[in-house]
């Protein structure tokens, strides 16, 4: 061969050596396929748009109690009426709005001596104790059914209601006199003074009506007089305590307690 094929030999010898080594340069495929030398466009990501809105809350099991966040309002405390009973009265105008309707019915049906009337106004299990003084004794003060007024008022036999004050003499009497000495007394339809669970009329007995029958669970309304005659510079005075005890819907009569100066 001629030197210029030599060198036509030896420049292809060149040529190929330098082709396998930029073969080797390149990224072997794994895959086991042959690619493209140019480089694929690389797909362009879309922006995501942002968030703003509140997460939606998880979905609460039927049944399941859903909390809440609202502040409990106080109850409003229930005014007194005839037809409930407080637990306490913790005034006399409390007392007042309670029971003044029922105690002027009352009053009228002993002004009027209506004891058939009476009767229904009563308690039906305790029946009406009879006091004729402000010192309740509750062992041996006349205590008289509902059943049994109407019998003893139409009875003409002597009822021992206590003793008298000063003499210590007994009182008896028939229930129609006694009724005219310490129940109805005085008018007491038109006393100029009227209190509810408070004592206006005081003598120098002790007065222990509030012990027998206290104020959380009765309601006492007094009718007074606090004198009739001048000269005696009012110990005429003269008092009528009804005492009412709340029972199944309605306030009943449970003691006539009289009262006027003692010795």
């Amino acid at each position: 061969m001629g030197c210029r094929r030599k060198v036509a030999i030896a420049l292809a010898v060149v040529s190929l050596a330098g082709a396998l080594a930029g073969c080797s340069a390149r990224p072997a495929n794994h895959g086991g396929t042959s690619t493209s030398s140019s480089p694929s466009p690389s797909p362009s990501l879309q922006p995501t748009a942002s968030v703003t809105s509140s997460p939606s809350p998880a979905p609460t099991l039927a049944g399941s109690p859903v909390p809440t966040t609202a502040t409990p309002q106080p109850s409003a405390t229930p005014k007194p009426s005839p037809s409930s009973k407080p637990s306490s009265f913790t005034t006399a105008e409390d007392a007042k709005k309670v029971i003044e309707a029922r105690s002027q019915e009352v009053i009228a049906v002993l002004k009027e001596k209506n004891i058939e009337k009476l009767a229904t106004l009563v308690h039906p299990k305790k029946g009406v104790q009879f006091s004729p003084y402000s010192n309740i004794h509750t062992a041996t003060d006349i205590q008289v059914q509902s059943g049994n007024l109407a019998t003893l008022w139409a009875s003409s036999s002597l009822t021992n209601w206590g003793t008298f004050d000063g003499s210590g003499d007994p009182i008896d009497l028939t229930f129609p006199n006694y009724w005219a000495e310490f129940v109805y007394n005085a008018n007491f339809a038109a006393a100029p003074q009227i209190s509810y669970n408070t004592i206006i009329g005081k003598g120098n007995m002790i007065n222990n009506v509030f012990s027998i029958y206290p104020a959380a669970s009765y309601i006492t309304v007094e009718y007074h007089f606090p004198g009739f005659d001048p000269q005696y510079q009012g110990m005429d005075w003269t008092s009528l305590r009804l005492v009412y005890e709340y029972t199944g819907s309605q306030w009943y009569l449970v003691a006539i307690v009289h009262d006027q100066h003692t010795m």
